[in-house]
């Protein structure tokens, strides 16, 4: 029997939509895990995750959300997911890390984006590739909490501040600060000290709605979620936070997109508001109604970055699993 267009389309949908995982030799004898989910010949788009995470929930919302007019090529950050850990690293790190993985799948230029603490990462990333990314978006991202013209504390609720705090104190207090709090956030005292209303609705969501995707996901892959210890590399995360990033806001050419909720308690929008007057080419975006967690604003935010000037042609998109 001759199949229907629209089975030829649903079949080809599908396709598009199983992610593939690959990961990447950098230096040192370190490894990095990423994934890849979307159609050839579209703009390359890549995630930096929060603090904690993995790139596999960046997948899952591409997926459940299906915005296959960009690639999505979502990477887990050190000590994260899959990829090995790399204590006492620096923010600007994850240049050398967003380039690997671009020359591993043969994609010459390329958007990013980073939400919350992969905020820094992905302008990181725009200011130290100028000719391999194209244009940069930060999702609710932190601003710096070292030298002058910035208060990181400045409106943030008690728990957020605490956390700051306890960075720039040292190693053991961050990594007391995990286990009290982030290990226990499901817990409805610390839970609402974080996360606004919508952001609590939107994890009820996540974890009830998209919990058949994501399952679905990981028996694809065939892979443990995470490999390391997520609270070390928390710690690592948050002691890069608490010193300079190594890169300069102002150095950054491509077109940058600051995009922040007006009910975010974790990030206050102050964060992204001081960060766009530190870059050149940034504009704001402020939604109210909305929190810290992005996840049903992602279709309008891969549209402004799918206009980035990428070359689709060069990457096999649907190349096996490696």
């Amino acid at each position: 029997m001759i199949p229907s267009a629209k089975t030829d389309v649903l079949s080809v949908d599908r396709e598009y939509l199983t992610p593939r995982v690959f990961d990447v030799q950098v230096a040192g004898g370190r490894s990095v895990r990423a994934y890849e989910v979307g159609p050839p010949n579209v703009p390359v788009v890549v995630r930096l995750h929060g603090t904690p995470g993995s790139g596999l929930d960046g997948v899952v919302n591409y997926v459940a959300t299906g915005p296959i007019f960009c690639r999505l090529i979502a990477v887990d950050r050190q000590g994260y997911g899959g990829s090995t850990p790399a204590p006492g690293r620096k923010v600007r790190d994850i240049a050398d890390i967003v380039e690997a993985v671009l020359d591993h799948r043969s994609v010459d230029v390329a958007a990013v984006y980073g939400a919350s603490g992969g905020g820094p990462h992905s302008l990181a990333t725009a200011a130290l590739l100028p000719d391999r990314i194209s244009r940069a978006a930060s999702l609710a991202g932190i601003g710096p909490s070292f030298g002058p013209g910035f208060d990181y504390g400045h409106g943030q609720v008690p728990l957020m501040r605490e956390e700051i705090v306890m960075a720039r104190a040292s190693l053991d207090a961050s990594r007391d600060f995990y286990r009290r709090v982030l290990a226990n956030e499901e817990e409805p005292d610390i839970e609402a000290g974080i996360y606004s209303d919508n952001d609590r609705r939107i994890k009820r969501f996540v974890n009830e709605i998209l919990a058949p995707v994501r399952n679905k996901i990981e028996r694809q892959l065939g892979l443990p979620e995470h490999r390391f210890s997520v609270e070390d590399a928390y710690v690592d995360d948050f002691h890069s936070f608490a010193s300079p990033w190594g890169f300069e806001l102002g150095s950054i050419a491509v077109p940058v997109r600051i995009f922040h909720g007006l009910s975010d308690i974790m990030v206050p929008p102050c964060h992204s508001q001081w960060l766009q007057t530190q870059i050149p080419n940034a504009s704001l975006e402020l939604f109210p109604n909305v929190g810290h967690n992005f996840e049903q604003l992602m279709p309008h935010i891969f549209a402004w970055l799918a206009q980035s000037d990428t070359n689709p042609g060069n990457s096999p998109a649907l190349d096996a699993q490696r």
